[in-house]
């Protein structure tokens, strides 16, 4: 009997799109009014990126250099211990606030209206800044180290509106996620230990669905609804990968690390299973790419390779201990010619080989 099922599948879209002319880039986000993504960089400038690849740099003299938020049409952006205000339309500055205090502001996020938090890194705070009135903005600590905890310090943010809190990711090893209720500031462990360190980046997809961005390893991560499941998501030639956005209006999540930004498109699929020959495993495809995936019981050593019709392993994904769970393999922009190869899992628990297309 054949079976459909719904799959949430990641195409990698594009990936080290102008690595050349990026450089440390800590955030990224989507404006929906232009059509467009805008980058924070280690230069402290705002790089403007064109549907086309093309760079510019966004406003006279507008900076930033950590995490961003767009919110109103207005650009947030974190610079130094200042919150930067941009119109997205003129790129003028409307507004500017000092966080007197603040040691290292980091992450960002929004409730979509009129108030913005932000993560002082180094000295594990929570800034709640009232962005009401651009020409007088207030702000206020709403959660420290007595809150927080000194075991890791607090990243990046974005606001679950559905349970009215805010989601913090941390830095540091085992690194836990956390959630300050906006209306009482009382902050709570929603995942005690994730298995990842040093989470930089977290966003939401619009559907309540997490992600979230580790250096140890560097990976995407993403949980369901109330975190009870997640999924590893391995994505060719991630590195560092900092401050993650999600843009519900193309389905797409943006990747910056380093030199680049990868995009990863998201979208439905429906796929359908010989439940009488299904072996654990699954092999379809999304615009065109293949995506490989599978699921482990416990966290073992498994390799996954793609080999050549010689036999030859030409390109390996994965290598080494594999958390328990669901994983997916993108298998594009990985440097190979088109053609037929063949995918290869080996683990304790799970091996299988299949046939895949390289477009």
């Amino acid at each position: 009997m054949k079976k459909i099922i719904t799959i949430s599948t990641a195409v990698l879209l594009s990936i080290n799109l102008l690595g050349q002319s990026l450089s440390g880039v800590e955030s990224v986000e989507y404006d929906p009014i232009n059509n467009r993504y805008l980058a924070s960089s280690d230069n402290s400038s705002i790089v403007a990126i064109a549907p086309n690849g093309g760079l510019s740099y966004f406003g006279a003299g507008a900076v930033a250099s950590y995490g961003m938020e767009i919110m109103n049409g207005i650009l947030f952006a974190i610079h130094g211990s200042t919150i930067k205000g941009y119109d997205l339309v003129s790129e003028n500055e409307v507004m500017s606030v000092n966080i007197s205090g603040a040691q290292f502001l980091n992450g960002m996020g929004s409730n979509g209206t009129d108030k913005l938090w932000v993560s002082d890194f180094n000295g594990y705070d929570i800034y709640e800044i009232n962005v009401n009135n651009l020409s007088a903005p207030t702000f206020s600590m709403v959660a420290d180290q007595n809150d927080l905890g000194t075991t890791n310090k607090p990243n990046g943010i974005v606001y679950d509106g559905a349970n009215n809190r805010i989601l913090i990711v941390n830095w540091g090893s085992n690194a836990p996620i956390k959630a300050m209720d906006v209306s009482t500031y009382m902050v709570t462990t929603v995942v005690a230990n994730t298995g990842v360190g040093n989470i930089d980046g977290i966003d939401t997809d619009g559907n309540e669905n997490w992600y979230i961005a580790s250096w140890s390893p560097a990976r995407i991560t993403k949980y369901n609804t109330d975190f009870s499941g997640s999924e590893i998501i391995t994505v060719p030639g991630i590195s560092s990968p900092a401050d993650i956005s999600y843009a519900p209006e193309t389905d797409t999540l943006a990747i910056p690390g380093g030199d680049q930004i990868l995009f990863v498109g998201f979208e439905s699929t429906n796929v359908g299973i010989d439940e009488e020959n299904f072996e654990n495993h699954r092999v379809f495809y999304s615009s065109g790419y293949p995506i490989v995936q599978f699921e482990l019981s416990t966290s073992q050593d498994a390799r996954f390779d793609i080999l050549d019709i010689n036999g030859r392993v030409v390109y390996t994904a994965l290598e080494g201990v594999q958390p328990l769970g669901k994983h997916s393999v993108v298998l594009s922009s990985i440097g190979l010619y088109s053609g037929a190869y063949l995918c290869r899992l080996t683990s304790k628990e799970l091996s299988f080989t299949d046939r895949v297309i390289i477009p």
